[in-house]
């Protein structure tokens, strides 16, 4: 009898313990196999309330959930866990104008940045010469006259370190080009040649070409410097994929010229599996419509991943840039009273482009620097209002750009939301530019330049990028330029302007969410959010309570792309 007893209560209690352990056993069974799992992080989400999170399940290329560390480990499971310590993740950042092949091709060609005279520029010019052969093509960028006195350099000074070579130098805005005698002539450039239309041949006080060309006019000479070789803009991209790795830009918005030259490398490197970014390309607006209808039909025949590889905008150019006083501008500079700058063509002329290319439903991008310039390109926006498409039915909400809108006259900031154009801005170029700028454009046009707090007080959307290689693709800097109006060494106290500053939150969001935005992508990519594609940096320092300083010495300790890692920063 006792050991009948002694057998049912063991039963008993063996099937209360299995009662007990079951939701234990069924929950395990429950979680869900992932392939990445992020853990014990602070994640900021990027989305419009500055959300925070621990941690991230992914699973392929795309985010699955986001939620306490608890949480997620609850309902998931991966062969891979990787413990952040409590390290900061954001979206990826997504340059939102970008030179990539150039920047690229840049880091291969005679590197004029930061030199602090003519004669370290000559120098520069000569250590080339002594490489190559004679009558081989010197190209180069990067100089700036601003801190070598603000005069013109000369044809002369080239051809005392290159008389056997056809030196082509572009200035670090990329709007004004330097060359030497023999450059101008295998373009035939002489006293007789005529300014282009949107240019100007610099000349001396007898009338002779001095070997600077602004803008359009440097195309006279870049129309005979031989083209480079599929190797070398093979080579120009890996240099731009490993920069942009870097620093832990995984989108970018690219304007390459000729942009049909760079999509097959594109294309290639995308088969290959060696594309590390997500490539938004630009085509030429001053392209035909025919011309560009013709290259999207082409395009769309490849059937790329839209989400790796795609066309978005037509990306023009209205006039030039401050520091070359090629911008466009309502009155003159106040450093050059005879000078208002360079418009690329007329209103009139504008408009009417922008009007028929609107209709056939294509996003206009164009590059605007002067207030002149900015009110050309809204003026051209808002004619497209009463625009019927070509294909559909309503108005084209096509999310039109003015890129860099760095002057702009204080009645047209609210034109900017009015007609819902995007305000794509560089934070570094301010900073960049300040030690100049108030020259240029005087104690009361400075207050509206490089103003991207007034922008998205108007509730315009404001996507980030660099101009590389303008600038350096270092988004980092960007965010610290944002934030600060500083230069580097932290000058003046307080940021230039300081009412633009703003915070660290809105511009990390600029770097990521609204550049998602401007390139129709923000239901795929811009937030740590489920569903979104799996674009990560997690980065060496925490941006969101850091001292400003510190944003400079932040770099990516992993970057995740596509839902793999693809960087983690070595130990020192």
């Amino acid at each position: 009898m006792r050991l009948r007893s002694t057998l049912a209560l063991t039963l008993v209690l063996a099937f209360s313990a299995a009662l007990a352990l079951a939701p234990f056993r069924s929950s395990a069974q429950r979680r869900r196999g992932v392939s990445l799992l992020l853990v014990n992080g602070k994640v900021f989400t990027s989305d419009a309330r500055g959300s925070i999170a621990e941690a991230v399940a992914i699973e392929g290329e795309r985010i699955v959930a986001v939620g306490t560390t608890r949480e997620i480990e609850a309902a998931y499971t991966s062969a891979r866990t990787i413990d952040l310590k409590s390290k900061l993740v954001t979206p990826g950042f997504n340059d939102a104008h970008i030179h990539f092949l150039q920047g690229g091709r840049s880091l291969m060609l005679v590197n004029l940045n930061g030199a602090r005279n003519l004669a370290e520029a000559k120098a520069r010019v000569a250590a080339r010469v002594g490489e190559v052969r004679p009558g081989a093509w010197i190209l180069g960028r990067g100089w700036d006259q601003t801190p070598w006195g603000g005069e013109w350099p000369s044809k002369k000074d080239l051809d005392e370190v290159a008389p056997a070579n056809p030196v082509f130098l572009q200035r670090v805005d990329g709007h004004t080009t330097w060359a030497n005698s023999l450059a101008l002539s295998k373009a035939g450039i002489t006293r007789a040649t005529r300014d282009p239309q949107g240019g100007e041949i610099v000349r001396d006080a007898n009338g002779e070409p001095m070997g600077i060309l602004k803008e359009t006019a440097g195309g006279l000479v870049s129309r005979v410097v031989p083209d480079p070789t599929r190797a070398e803009m093979s080579e120009a991209l890996g240099r731009a994929l490993a920069e942009a790795l870097r620093y832990g830009v995984t989108s970018i918005q690219t304007n390459d010229v000729p942009s049909i030259d760079a999509t097959p490398l594109y294309r290639e490197f995308l088969k290959a599996g060696k594309l590390t970014v997500r490539v938004a390309e630009w085509q030429q607006f001053n392209n035909s419509v025919e011309d560009i209808k013709r290259e999207r039909a082409e395009f769309a025949a490849f059937k790329d991943d839209p989400f790796r590889l795609r066309l978005t905008a037509l990306k023009g150019y209205v006039d030039g840039t401050l520091g070359s006083r090629t911008s466009a501008m309502l009155a003159p500079f106040s450093d050059d009273p005879h000078n208002s700058g360079i418009p690329r063509m007329t209103p009139e002329q504008l408009t009417r482009m922008i009007v028929e290319r609107a209709q056939e439903g294509f996003q206009i991008a164009l590059h605007c620097i002067g207030d002149r310039a900015n009110r050309m390109a809204l003026d051209g926006f808002e004619a497209t209002l009463n625009v019927r498409p070509a294909h559909g039915d309503t108005n084209l909400g096509m999310r039109h750009r003015i890129e860099h809108a760095q002057v702009v006259a204080p009645s047209d900031f609210k034109r900017f939301s009015g007609l819902e154009v995007i305000a794509s801005m560089q934070p570094s170029h301010a900073i960049s530019d300040k030690r100049w700028a108030e020259d240029r454009l005087g104690e009361y046009r400075v207050m509206s330049a490089y103003a991207w707090h007034t922008m998205m007080s108007h509730g315009v959307h404001v996507p980030f990028g660099t101009d590389w290689p303008v600038e350096p693709m270092n988004p980092y800097l960007g965010l610290y330029a944002a934030v600060t109006r500083q230069s580097t060494d932290g000058q003046p106290p307080g940021g230039w302007w300081p009412e633009e500053r703003i915070s660290i939150e809105d511009a990390i969001r600029n770097y990521t969410a609204e550049g998602a935005y401007a390139s129709f992508e923000e239901k795929e990519k811009g937030q740590v959010a489920a569903g979104m594609l799996a674009d990560l940096v997690v980065h060496t320092k925490d941006l969101l309570i850091v001292e400003p300083k510190e944003i400079l010495q932040t770099e990516p300790e992993m970057v995740v792309f596509d839902g793999r890692v693809i960087y983690e920063r070595q130990k020192k």
